[in-house]
């Protein structure tokens, strides 16, 4: 199952019958039979259990193979605390962590990322509200599995009594847009060069341009997610680096300080969201220097990029690079460490190579810099795995095969760990130290990880980095206090990282936190390992911030001067902050989107990652979309949206939670559209809308009660809903209508008998081929030749323009542009209800649009609904 964009005056006797229709709703609110009656139940999706498609193996095309949605039935209350799983009744609790144990690689968190009590609190005032039974959306998870897979998940967790549906997430691909042309959206009904929506008129109405609604686009995004393995990701002093797993295994991610082009974007302007290096691909792992980075690909070579004053970027020069460069004679490399000023890296021999800063005899011998690549000597059998070496702030450690391990360089705190501060040219063993597993190092101490889960450290201790419960300097290692069951560690300047290994990994920080690096909420340095909040498979410290990861999941804390935390901000954090790595689908700097995009909320949280004005092809479809609905229509430029007073919030399918979490940030009134479908074969088959997935109708369920206008494009597919042999339609059409407004293609408008799909067009209002069709479709808007803004390459209403934010074209089609018509259309529409008496619930906008909407052509075999008429539908308030 794929995610897809979709693209592509009334009379007196007409305004009695929709009054009629509003109140005979209200009424029925009221007379709902008697007081006692008990509520109408949320739909118990346990009927599709085992029967729909994605929720059992053999999964059909276009579903996720790693990750599925789980239900837990609502009174069980499955909650996930800590490190593991609970519910009311424990038994239920640990055969469902039996479940998941089989599954190593399994890990689990809550669909939402709102706290519980919110959700409890929002659901039951609505329940209150509309007098029924609202689905628990605390009662959904996330489960991603991505070396097992997820097909045994699913059969495992369907058997069990406890689990109300797992389901196979759907995986996004990209929009389309199948047809080819112009417009006249804007048009009166009537209108001889092509009927529309009325869009002027409803503008010309107090509050008709959208005034006091917010409208979210939600459009089908690829998530930006860390690769599984250490040295996915990387903190410096005041940057940060990632591997990617997805959209493209192997690209690096990098963001924060870039003033010595140490991002590798080839120019030295910070970043304060993540941002792709161009041209490095198939990377294994990544290091962070000071103000350079270090990269190891998977055929061996080493790429290096930033500062290179002392020569540690290795390619024989002392020039800065804001571009990747290899570092010179290494083809078999399979571990790198960038310490302050010199880099390791191990080689599949066992040896090891070192270059750059050697003031301190950290590259193994006496002498100058090197710039290029040296062997150390008299070391070998040097660890081939992740932690097999670590270059501190003049010093240098190596882990060997056998579990020992050798430092050398500088001694003045005792981190060469042999029971002295005498500086070591050549490598010496740590002293008492065996069954190590990972060295890390950074500044001027050292964490150790022994193969039974505990920690040792020596060195610094000045800001109690070591983690003993004292701020002594140790020449030989300690314990770290009351860490077990570790899995990882780090070491950064002046504060540590450990995480654990359980289904909910918890991460432990101490040493300084002057910069809120330890994540506890806090400033005050710690001389003790702390739990923070953040459950972390994997983390990674910096000078004065920490990275981490949970799958797919950042989570980010600490100084942020230089947008090291890659929020979007430059505002410390002393609590984890999640960052979802959404890419950006819209160019929020074209002449006509500029400023009208709200950059407080769905925009940055949670974080968008690429360039928010970026040019790149793959962003015009959000783009459009978003032009449709609001483009300014005060600048003299371009076009005007429908609604170009209202609000505009984007969001993407990425988030897990996506419609939950932009009803959140909505009032009744407001609007979300779904630029999103579902496509089971991934290509040109059937497409099915959005709320097929169950967890998706839930909360369109939930968005609608909470008096939010839900727009739903049918999608691309040209099949039919009523169909009772396709059993993803009879899965739709079987559940109570979720209260969203479904919207179909239809023809635009032909006059003088042509139009932008040439001199034959089909018949206006009449469905297209590509439409969805069906009795659940509500009402339909243009499904081709529709003026929009666009990106560079798609600007065939502006041929000859150069610059990126001044493109247009005339060519958006499909559901995509009809229900972005539509979400324009209904945020005009309330604008004008919000200055009168006060918005439409949902139903009721629906009743008003289909009431007052010019009907499709009797006799097409193809229903998808009236055009609605902004002009009729606005008389009739």
């Amino acid at each position: 199952m794929s995610l897809r964009s979709d693209s592509g005056g009334p009379s007196r006797r007409l305004a009695a019958a929709l009054l009629a229709v509003a109140v005979g709703t209200l009424s029925a609110v009221v007379t709902a039979g008697p007081a006692s009656a008990e509520p109408a139940p949320a739909y118990d999706h346990s009927k599709d259990k085992g029967t729909a498609p994605g929720t059992h193996g053999p999964l059909p095309k276009g579903f996720s193979t790693t990750q599925l949605t789980v239900k837990f039935k609502p009174g069980l209350a499955v909650r996930l605390r800590d490190r593991g799983l609970v519910a009311k009744d424990s038994g239920d609790a640990a055969e469902i962590q039996h479940v998941l144990g089989k599954y190593r690689d399994a890990t689990i968190r809550p669909l939402s990322s709102t706290p519980e009590t919110k959700i409890t609190e929002q659901r039951l005032q609505l329940e209150k509200r509309t007098g029924r039974e609202l689905p628990d959306l605390n009662s959904w998870f996330v489960v991603t599995a991505p070396r097992s897979g997820v097909e045994g998940l699913l059969r495992d967790l369907n058997a069990l009594s406890s689990v109300e549906i797992a389901q196979a997430r759907p995986v996004p691909v990209a929009p389309s847009e199948p047809l080819a042309s112009h417009q006249r959206y804007r048009n009166p009904s009537t209108s001889v060069l092509g009927g529309g929506v009325d869009a002027d008129y409803a503008n010309a109405q107090p509050g008709g341009k959208g005034d006091g609604i917010t409208v979210t686009d939600i459009e089908v995004q690829s998530v930006v997610a860390p690769s599984y393995g250490a040295q996915s990701l990387a903190a410096g002093d005041d940057h940060s680096l990632m591997v990617a797993w997805t959209p493209t295994l192997g690209q690096v991610w990098a963001w924060g300080d870039n003033s010595q082009g140490q991002l590798g974007l080839g120019n030295t302007t910070n970043k304060k969201v993540p941002s792709q290096v161009p041209g490095l691909s198939d990377v294994t792992s990544v290091s962070a220097g000071n103000d350079y980075s270090v990269a190891l690909k998977t055929d061996g070579t080493v790429w290096a990029w930033g500062d290179n004053s002392q020569g540690q970027l290795g390619n024989g020069t002392l020039t800065d690079s804001k571009v990747p460069v290899q570092v010179a004679g290494i083809y078999n490399a399979v571990g790198i460490s960038a310490g302050p000023g010199h880099a390791l890296a191990v080689l599949s021999d066992g040896t090891v190579r070192a270059w750059g800063d050697n003031s301190q005899g950290q590259l193994g011998y006496a002498g100058s810099d090197s710039p290029v690549a040296i062997t150390v000597p008299s070391l070998t059998g040097v660890s081939a795995g992740p932690g097999g070496v670590a270059a501190g702030g003049a010093h240098s450690v190596a882990l060997l095969s056998n579990g020992t391990v050798k430092a050398w360089g500088d001694n003045a705190q005792g981190q060469l760990g042999d029971g002295t501060t005498t500086d070591h040219t050549t490598p010496a063993a740590v002293t008492g130290l065996t069954g190590v597993s990972q060295v890390s190092s950074r500044g001027d101490h050292v964490l150790a990880l022994l193969t039974g889960g505990t920690v040792k450290a020596w060195g610094d201790n000045s800001q109690g980095q070591l983690g003993d419960g004292t701020t002594t300097d140790r020449k030989t290692p300690v314990a770290v206090s009351g860490l077990t069951d570790v899995n990882g560690v780090s070491a950064g300047t002046l504060h540590s990282v450990a995480t654990t290994a359980s289904v909910s990994s918890t991460t432990y920080t101490w040493g300084d936190n002057s910069q809120g690096q330890l994540g506890d909420g806090t400033t005050t340095d710690r001389t003790s390992p702390v739990a923070t909040s953040a459950n972390s498979e994997s983390a990674v410290a910096g000078l004065a911030h920490t990275v981490s990861k949970l799958g797919q999941w950042f989570y980010v804390w600490g100084a942020n001067a230089s947008g090291q935390l890659g929020d979007g901000t430059t505002t410390p954090r002393t609590s984890p902050t999640e960052l979802v790595g959404l890419t950006n689908q819209w160019n929020l700097c074209h002449e006509d989107l500029a400023g009208r995009v709200a950059t407080g909320a769905i925009v940055q949280v949670p974080s968008l990652f690429g360039d928010p004005c970026t040019n790149d092809s793959s962003i015009r479809h959000g783009t459009a979309v978003a032009g449709i609905i609001g483009a300014q229509d005060d600048n003299g430029l371009g076009m005007a949206g429908i609604a170009p007073h209202a609000t505009l919030h984007l969001s993407g399918t990425a988030v897990f939670d996506a419609v939950a979490y932009a009803t959140a940030h909505s009032q009744p009134g407001d609007v979300i559209l779904y630029e999103v479908a579902l496509v089971p074969d991934g290509s040109g088959g059937p497409w099915y809308p959005w709320e097929y997935d169950s967890s998706v109708y839930d909360q369109t369920v939930l968005a609608t009660a909470a008096g939010v206008t839900v727009i739903e494009a049918a999608g691309n597919g040209g099949n039919n809903l009523d169909d009772p042999t396709d059993t993803y339609a009879t899965t739709i059409m079987g559940r109570p209508d979720s209260g969203a407004v479904m919207v179909g293609a239809g023809a635009p408008p032909s006059p003088g008998g042509t139009n932008c799909l040439g001199s034959s067009p089909p018949a206006e209002r009449t469905a297209l081929p590509l439409s969805t069709y069906g009795s659940r479709l509500d009402v339909q808007a243009y499904g081709s030749c529709v003026a929009t803004t666009s990106a560079p390459g798609w600007q065939d209403l502006t041929p000859s323009a150069t610059n990126p934010n001044k493109t247009y074209a005339g060519t958006f089609n499909g559901t995509s542009s009809a229900s972005a018509i539509i979400a324009g259309t209904v945020a005009a529409l309330q604008g004008a209800a919000k200055a009168g008496s006060g918005v439409l619930t949902p139903a009721q906008v629906r009743d008003t649009l289909k009431l007052t909407g010019t009907a499709q052509p009797t006799g097409d075999p193809h229903h998808i609904g009236p055009r609605p008429n902004l002009h009729a539908a606005i008389d009739s308030l």
